[in-house]
């Protein structure tokens, strides 16, 4: 590692992104009294939440998914909507004067000294500690098909659905069971010629939203009052649940428990009526494209007007992380450490530098960015006060 050449920032720690992550890491540092500039590419906050369909709802309750500090308000309901949930991020930036500046790309962040060289928009610095939290939705996964260049229809990302109207008496397949995958199918049946084709690569498992009659959450809440001996196997019990013979109404299910897809929670219920009603229909996947036609797995072919996408997303540290720490099987650098149980992660061999909004287990992203956060700055705190006491 070289010595540190790089004029140092006038703060002591840099955070990439202003979205959910990045806003709770930014509260826990200026609570610690950390002096810290958060910079984001996009012009607002949390942009990617202020873009997604308008229907979407988060799969985590109101109990563990709001930030530090603020409760979401009661009219937003169990399951706040994500345009609900971009506004209550808004509000939060502004009613805690968190230091953000918007329009600001980071180009490239490696090591310098004991420290980092951040190079932005805004020139280069130097930090003792940079939080990457950009996430994982920053740049989509989009499947290459064999002829999808000769395809008379649209190709699109779920990224850039913003809703069913535009597929209004459409022939429409959406490709992914995910989460979204699941609502986007769900809402064309509606609009879009039906059956909207379903396609899935691989088994899906549909979840209740209200396990016993209740949000999966609050069941975790009433646990943490009963003794353990009592609370692990409930909650055992709680999470095993699941719609079952799925396969009897068309839909695949997973030949193993290695092939499974979480999407669930949010329209598991309504996508078995939409299947039974004959409005969405469960397909294999997409082989290739010729003319108007998709070409599926089992060789059935269907002429289609619209393509959806909703293949996932890709983290977009590497855009600017210049480390050689390899790749696991999402994307995220291979080599990172727990600094506890509640899975936040240092970069193995890469002091300073953490990732917040990567653990999505347990209670969800949203609570897990705020533990990861809190934990982060807890590091970063022991880091200084350690670079303080070595120049003493």
């Amino acid at each position: 590692m070289t010595s540190q050449t790089t004029p140092r920032a006038a703060e002591d720690v840099l955070v990439i992104g202003a979205g959910p992550a990045g806003i709770a890491s930014a509260y826990y540092l200026k609570q610690a009294g950390i002096s810290y500039r958060v910079v984001d590419r996009a012009q607002e906050i949390a942009s990617t939440w202020n873009s997604l369909y308008p229907s979407l709802r988060l799969n985590t309750s109101r109990f563990f998914s709001h930030l530090p500090g603020r409760r979401f308000p009661l009219h937003y309901g169990l399951f706040p909507t994500g345009k609900q949930y971009h506004r209550y991020l808004v509000g939060y930036v502004r009613d805690h004067g968190l230091n953000i500046h918007l329009g600001v790309a980071v180009h490239s962040v490696e090591p310098e000294g004991d420290g980092w060289r951040v190079e932005t928009d805004e020139g280069v610095c130097w930090y003792p500690a940079v939080i990457s939290a950009t996430g994982r939705f920053g740049r989509v996964f989009q499947p290459v098909f064999e002829g999808q260049e000769t395809f008379a229809g649209r190709i699109l990302h779920a990224k850039d659905y913003l809703g069913p109207e535009p597929f209004a008496g459409q022939r429409v397949m959406v490709v992914g069971n995910g989460p979204s995958g699941v609502d986007i199918a769900t809402e064309l049946s509606f609009h879009a010629r039906t059956p909207v084709l379903l396609s899935q690569r691989t088994g899906v498992v549909l979840r209740p939203r209200y396990p016993w009659g209740l949000p999966k959450h609050l069941w975790m809440m009433i646990a943490e009052k009963l003794p353990d001996f009592i609370a692990r196997p409930l909650l055992r019990k709680i999470n095993s649940l699941r719609y079952k013979n799925l396969d009897r109404i068309g839909i695949k299910v997973p030949r193993s428990e290695a092939e499974t897809s979480a999407a669930g929670g949010t329209r598991g219920g309504e996508l078995i009526r939409a299947v039974k009603a004959g409005r969405v229909r469960s397909v294999d996947g997409p082989a290739c494209f010729a003319g108007d036609e998709v070409v599926l797995t089992d060789g059935s072919r269907y002429a289609l007007d619209a393509v959806i996408l909703a293949t996932g997303y890709h983290p977009v540290c590497w855009d600017y992380l210049k480390i050689d720490a390899g790749r696991d099987r999402h994307g995220w650098p291979a080599r990172l450490d727990d600094l506890d149980e509640g899975g936040m992660r240092q970069v193995a061999g890469y002091p300073g530098l953490y990732l917040v909004g990567v653990f999505y287990q347990g209670k969800g992203a949203m609570y897990n960015f705020n533990t990861e956060a809190a934990q982060a700055v807890r590091e970063i705190q022991e880091r200084l006060g350690e670079m303080a006491g070595e120049k003493a």
